[in-house]
């Protein structure tokens, strides 16, 4: 009780909540720190979760990993911590996934193998830890083991992220990778993807999505960059096989403008490759000149012409989705929204505007991977290697995204897929990726 009674004392002085995840345990850490009197204000949940299922399930462990890595690894347990942290009102999450016996896994994993994860919520910030060790003895020896072990080692933990004690470089090192898959997760996005599989996968998406809502359109604004031509593609797709089952189905493919678009002709290319049953054109510049003309005449002044210039971008955008809403309401539709988890991770859209949708068919994909799409489509090359732009900044038009996020697609991708990035580019991907996480969110709510 030794134990317990310091880890309940150092919770309750530290002011943490308790989540736990765990797999070989199924339970028993929390069921181990509830013998002390009082430890109940220190325990927000435990969650026991054995199959690859539950896991997903309830803490959004990818399969991509689990395949990947394997059951009994650090990989998916600082994945199930993470979503423990994620899903409740926690301050620390433990977690664990290993070979209590009596055979070894099905990887020939010895028995007595555990691999557990640690993660804290500190100042607003995640950080996520993780240990493999082997414990002898039989089943329920192996399983109480790794349960104090895994409270035992949560002091040191939470003293690592609070700034109390000095982290070597290997731990630190570790605890990127752990931030990193662990974001991944929380975005859906996969190391590797088969093209065809994920065109049909997303196609039916869309298809279901209509049946379920029991709307029979769908609205996309086409750009003429790779995103939106990939979705409109899939979305002509949807429906055609919709229309082959004997249900009703049509696709609007929008063009908005703001005035004359300097890349018009690959939204024209765009358009001839989706083939979408309709195209409408309606020109945004003068309903957005005009609301920021009446803001302006209302008395909202601003700093300079840069800062007037990016509120005119952010209302281009939210102009936009109201369009296609507007065609959504009129013909009974769904609006597709073209985010994918390389935009998602950064932040890069505009809240209510176009991050604003009823399905998202392109989610978890990172860039790279849209582009897959796209080439497997057949789409033209020179919309499928497009450089990317929003294009909604008057007085820098066509700036690219990676001058605008400061990091390029090909170090955000490698996040997303769990490969090496340089250090830099983790602080400004983790940096925005905090700083933005208001537009990933349901507004906020009174408890």
């Amino acid at each position: 009780m030794e134990l317990l009674d310091r880890i309940t004392d150092y919770l309750i002085d530290n002011g943490l909540k308790l989540a736990t995840a765990e797999s070989c345990t199924a339970g028993l850490i929390v069921s181990e720190l509830a013998r002390v009197p009082g430890s109940g204000q220190s325990i927000d949940c435990g969650l026991g979760v054995y199959s690859p299922q539950s896991k997903h399930r309830y803490l959004g462990v990818s399969f991509d990993t689990i395949d990947r890595y394997g059951l009994t690894s650090e990989a998916v347990a600082c994945e199930m911590a993470s979503g423990a942290l994620s899903n409740n009102d926690a301050d620390v999450a433990l977690a664990n996934t290993g070979i209590a016996g009596p055979t070894p896994g099905d990887d020939d994993t010895p028995i007595g193998t555990v691999c557990f994860a640690w993660a804290f919520r500190e100042n607003g910030q995640h950080h996520h830890f993780s240990e493999t060790r082997r414990f002898d003895g039989t089943r329920n020896e192996v399983r109480l083991a790794a349960a104090h072990y895994a409270l035992e080692r949560l002091p040191h933990y939470h003293r690592l992220c609070a700034g109390a004690e000095s982290t070597g470089a290997e731990e630190e090192r570790r605890s990127r990778q752990a931030e990193q898959r662990s974001i991944g997760v929380q975005l859906r996005s996969r190391t590797n993807v088969d093209a065809r599989h994920e065109l049909e996968r997303r196609r039916d998406f869309l298809c279901a999505a209509m049946r379920e809502s029991g709307q029979h359109t769908l609205v996309l604004g086409i750009s003429g960059g790779v995103d939106s031509t990939v979705a409109g593609r899939l979305a002509q797709l949807a429906v055609e096989q919709l229309r082959e089952e004997g249900e009703q189905a049509w696709f609007v493919a929008m063009r908005l403008p703001y005035g004359v678009q300097q890349d018009a002709e690959d939204a024209e290319r765009a358009l001839a490759f989706i083939q979408p049953d309709e195209v409408l054109e309606v020109n945004m510049q003068a309903g957005s000149d005009a609301l920021l003309e009446a803001l302006e005449s209302g008395g909202l002044a601003f700093t300079d012409a840069h800062q007037r210039d990016f509120v005119l971008g952010n209302i281009k955008a939210r102009q936009r989705m109201v369009v296609q809403y507007a065609v959504a309401g009129a013909r009974g539709g769904l609006v597709i929204g073209t985010d994918q988890a390389a935009e998602a991770l950064m932040g890069f859209f505009t809240k209510y505007g176009d991050g604003a949708c009823d399905v998202a068919p392109l989610t978890g994909l990172t860039k790279r991977q849209v582009r897959l799409l796209g080439q497997q489509l057949g789409a033209p090359a020179e919309l499928v290697d497009k450089a990317p732009t929003a294009d909604l900044e008057s007085l820098a038009p066509q700036k690219l995204d990676e001058v605008a996020l400061g990091v390029s697609y090909d170090e955000i991708d490698a996040f997303l897929e769990n490969r090496d990035v340089s250090r830099p580019a983790f602080d400004t991907i983790v940096t925005t990726y905090r700083r933005t996480e208001h537009k990933r969110q349901l507004p906020l709510t009174p408890d």
